[in-house]
């Protein structure tokens, strides 16, 4: 199970029946398939212990993707994704009940792709709606981020070399700084080089001034 937050209880049942792109950019994420659902928005069928009980997932973890957020059961590894297009309100009230509440939440009307929702919460999770509607994540440094990852274990702290193996990698130079692209996964490093960190990580459409 890669390293992911963990949050306490499961979801009420009611909520987990209904969980059924660079910056300022949409797009698909093409990272090894390791971050995309066959059907978004589908549970994983659960698959019975060895002695023939029905196992039971006992909390949820949260893990980053490039097409939006996924909700993975510590035991089963059933996951329950919340893509891009995803209602924002639904987003932001599934994160709260599992997070706590946000420490922040306001409109900026000076983003390149248009104004903006931005709410983030405590632990660093940082959520971008528009038109009532998530479209994209970031991870805010300096915070407990680092317990923020995707499912392959990629998140802030991670290095190039760590990136390099779960994803293919594009690096360049930008006016933010050393960028890379790993699939729909955006982010800054400290360096091009396998030991270069990852200091800033995002996914979906973004407040980045450039």
């Amino acid at each position: 199970m890669p390293a992911t937050l963990r949050l306490s209880g499961l979801l009420p049942l009611g909520l987990a029946l209904l969980l059924t792109t660079a910056a300022c950019t949409r797009t698909p994420d093409t990272a090894n398939g390791n971050d995309l659902d066959p059907t978004p928005g589908t549970v994983d069928p659960v698959d019975p212990a060895p002695n023939g009980d029905v196992v039971e997932d006992t909390e949820r973890l949260l893990a980053l993707s490039g097409d939006g957020l996924k909700l993975v059961g510590d035991q089963t590894g059933t996951t329950v994704a919340l893509p891009f297009g995803t209602d924002i309100d639904f987003v932001d009230d599934t994160l709260t009940q599992l997070l706590g509440d946000p420490l922040e939440s306001g409109l900026n009307e000076e983003c390149g792709a248009g104004p903006q929702i931005i709410t983030q919460w405590p632990n660093g999770m940082v959520v971008h709606g528009a038109e009532g509607e998530f479209i994209g994540w970031g991870v805010r440094p300096g915070t407990e981020s680092a317990n923020l990852t995707t499912m392959a274990g990629i998140g802030i702290g991670s290095t190039l070399a760590d990136l390099s193996a779960a994803y293919t990698v594009e690096v360049f130079e930008s006016t933010l700084g050393i960028e890379f692209m790993a699939g729909a996964l955006a982010g800054l490093l400290t360096a091009d080089a396998p030991d270069g960190v990852i200091t800033d990580l995002w996914a979906g459409t973004t407040c980045i001034f450039r």
